[in-house]
């Protein structure tokens, strides 16, 4: 082996004794990784010897197809112990801790690079451990792909429409949501969110909205969200699923006499935005969790919709961010954006993630986005 491979693969052969003799582990290899957030998954490449270039173009090893990466925007190169990485001549810059780099810049283990929003980090790792992650990754994405299947279709057309956005963090959470027409005149939705994350949460928030989807709480009148609050928390008591509990919007609307019925069972506010009020008003009533405390009812609040009204459901992950310089938003920071008001060619949904997106500092965000936006014509 000539000395760049045996630098490029760092190989080491430890002893372990064990009853009966000496047994040797098998020798590390040690190569060099790039590991970034894809799809709300991290996922882990490897350098090969002819490096890894990183783009707008899905002919790139490393593609972003977003506007503010350049088409070939620069290049990582393994070199000994550590890689060398090249801006491309990209319009909007390689930055090196928040440094637009304008010469190779050597980065050692551990080392965070920004292209775009998107934040890359150099590992040099045991190409056995990183295998083993890669199949727990495997199973992770097919826990995102199963919430994603049981989320409704949008609604274009007709008195109720509904758009959303949803994006997994790096891990995922317990974000759902969903909504339906329980007859001609009714209409029923839903956004909850499991404490904690994995993929408990994600299967646990999945289960949730089965159940109201399928409208599986026997006997219960789903154009009283209180009513279904109070069944939910009979049939998911956290000490029975694994310490889990979570917080749920939910809502009832009725087309004819445009009565919107709301409980807040432990989330934070929704907020409604009609032509008359030039900021969205916050609707939240104070209840308890889900499957936290044995509680029986829950209360509701009530009122009349104007014509054209949207109201906005959310995760806490669609405003629980950092900014670039470190400042954390808060609720009135959302509510900010959505008296914004819609821009054209852009669904509601996801003019909301793109202001998040773009406000919150580079990387993955910490948290699930999930929002869902209810017109009401």
């Amino acid at each position: 082996m000539d000395e760049g491979d045996r630098e490029n693969h760092d190989l080491t052969e430890k002893t372990m004794v064990m009853r009966g003799g000496v047994v040797a582990e098998p020798a590390l290899r040690i190569g060099h990784y790039l590991s970034f957030s894809e799809n709300g998954a991290t996922r882990r490449l490897r350098i090969g010897p002819g490096g890894l270039t990183i783009g707008r173009l899905a002919t790139c090893d490393i593609s972003f197809p977003v506007p503010e990466v350049s088409r070939q925007h620069c290049r990582v190169l393994a070199e000994g112990r550590g890689v060398s990485l090249v801006d491309l001549g990209s319009t909007n810059g390689t930055f090196v801790s928040e440094r637009r780099i304008s010469r190779p810049a050597r980065l050692e283990h551990g080392s965070s690079f920004t292209v775009g929003h998107n934040l890359i980090r150099y590992e040099r790792r045991d190409e056995r451990e990183v295998a083993e992650e890669a199949r727990l990754t495997s199973e992770l994405r097919q826990a995102v792909e199963y919430v994603r299947a049981i989320l409704p279709e949008p609604i274009s057309a007709g008195p109720v429409r509904a758009e959303w956005w949803y994006v997994p963090s790096s891990e995922l959470g317990g974000d759902a949501f969903g909504y339906q027409f329980l007859n001609e005149t009714s209409f029923f939705g839903f956004l909850l969110d499991v404490s904690g994350h994995g993929i408990g949460a994600g299967l646990h928030a999945a289960n949730v909205a089965t159940v109201l989807r399928r409208r599986a709480l026997p006997g219960v009148d789903f154009s009283d969200p209180g009513a279904v609050a109070a069944a939910l928390n009979t049939m998911f008591p956290m000490e029975e699923h694994g310490g889990l509990m979570f917080t749920i919007w939910l809502f009832a609307f009725r087309t004819d006499t445009r009565s919107l019925r709301y409980c807040a069972a432990g989330h934070h506010a929704a907020f409604l935005a009609t032509p008359a009020e030039p900021d969205a008003i916050a609707l939240w009533q104070r209840a308890p969790s889900i499957g936290m405390l044995p509680a029986r009812s829950w209360p509701m609040g009530e009122m009349v919709l104007p014509p054209d009204s949207r109201l906005y459901l959310f995760s806490d992950g669609a405003f629980e961010i950092i900014e670039r310089d470190g400042t954390a938003w808060q609720i009135d920071d959302l509510r900010h954006v959505i008296g914004a008001g819609p821009t054209a060619g852009l669904g509601e949904a996801e003019r909301l993630y793109q202001a998040v997106r773009a406000a919150a500092k580079p990387g993955p965000l910490d948290d699930d986005f999930s929002t869902l936006v209810v017109h009401f014509a």
